[in-house]
């Protein structure tokens, strides 16, 4: 898959209507695969490439998937699940064709400050980058 020209400069995904910072982390957080993708990204704790998590996701998703499976999904992550995420500032992603880079974002994200303000206290412990 080639990306368009945008990836590096995630301007892909369109403003949200409602600004507030629980309609954006709820709308980015709100979609099982972008879960998926939030959680395999904490789990690695580094940035990964997307084909391979296009592969993680799909085998979250699957019980065996298939290529085409894997394809749907990658072709899915880029071009609806991560402007989303990275709409709300919650991953970055960068790169072209075969080595397209996912990482979460640094520490002051609206996802963090959304999860202290649900738990009352300080995340940092849980929350990695």
């Amino acid at each position: 898959m080639e990306p368009s020209e945008n990836a590096a400069s995630n301007q892909s995904a369109e403003p949200l209507a409602d600004g507030s910072l629980e309609h954006v982390v709820t709308g980015a957080v709100g979609h099982p695969r972008r879960r998926a993708v939030l959680a395999y990204l904490t789990e690695q704790r580094r940035p990964v490439l997307l084909e391979d998590l296009a592969v993680a996701v799909a085998r979250r998703e699957y019980d065996s998937p298939s290529s085409e499976d894997i394809e749907e999904v990658l072709t899915a992550l880029y071009h609806r699940h991560l402007p989303k995420l990275a709409t709300a500032d919650i991953v970055d992603y960068e790169g072209e064709g075969d080595w397209i880079s996912v990482e979460l974002t640094g520490e002051d994200t609206p996802l963090k400050a959304s999860l202290e303000a649900s738990l009352g206290e300080d995340v940092n412990e849980y929350y990695t980058t």
